[in-house]
């Protein structure tokens, strides 16, 4: 087959394949979600292949009323009188409203650990809600384009991954591997319907 008739087959199937194209992109950011999420969760590494900086050991505040202490750790921490004369104290004022805290000494990390969460890597989870939340956002129409976009699904979770991937770098990045498994899917159906 000539260069001309092989451009002229392919904007063929292309023009008659629009539709298919779309569900081909879909099904190409869908995988690309799952690779990126089982890549940052099971391994704490970024698409570089580097490890997240790790979860921070410095002093934090906290109180028992924070929505992810448990009751369990609370009375750990603080379930006595004589725990809490052992723990540093500090007020904090909010408008009108002022907040009893303690020090947490070994930050984020050992909150973590109390909790009986794993602190080996960064994964950028405690209940699964964020990774949960982050999906496929773009539309058919973009998607019959060849373009596809990864987010979270609420502004609250939106503010989260801001925030984690200001203070640890970029999360939703693929790897070279990853574009590489994802671009075969594309290479796959068009070589599908080239021999059609």
């Amino acid at each position: 087959m000539k260069s001309a008739e092989a451009i002229k087959h392919m904007t063929e199937i292309i023009n008659s394949s629009l539709t298919e194209f779309g569900t081909v992109m879909y099904s190409v950011a869908q995988t690309a979600n799952t690779l990126i999420k089982q890549r940052v969760v099971e391994t704490g590494k970024d698409a570089q292949g580097n490890m997240f900086p790790p979860y921070s050991t410095k002093n934090m505040l906290v109180n028992c009323s924070n929505k992810y202490m448990s009751v369990a750790v609370c009375n750990q921490l603080a379930g006595s009188k004589e725990k809490r004369k052992d723990l540093n104290w500090v007020t904090v004022k909010k408008g009108e409203k002022a907040s009893r805290l303690f020090e947490l000494e070994g930050g984020y990390k050992q909150f973590r650990e109390l909790h009986g969460r794993q602190t080996a890597h960064v994964d950028f989870t405690w209940s699964g809600e964020l990774m949960a939340n982050i999906q496929v956002v773009s539309d058919q129409s973009e998607h019959k384009s060849g373009h596809a976009r990864i987010s979270t699904l609420s502004d609250e979770k939106n503010l989260i991954l801001a925030g984690n991937t200001e203070r640890k770098g970029e999360i939703l990045m693929l790897s070279d591997s990853e574009v590489n498994e994802i671009s075969g899917i594309i290479e796959d159906w068009l070589a599908e319907k080239w021999n059609e």
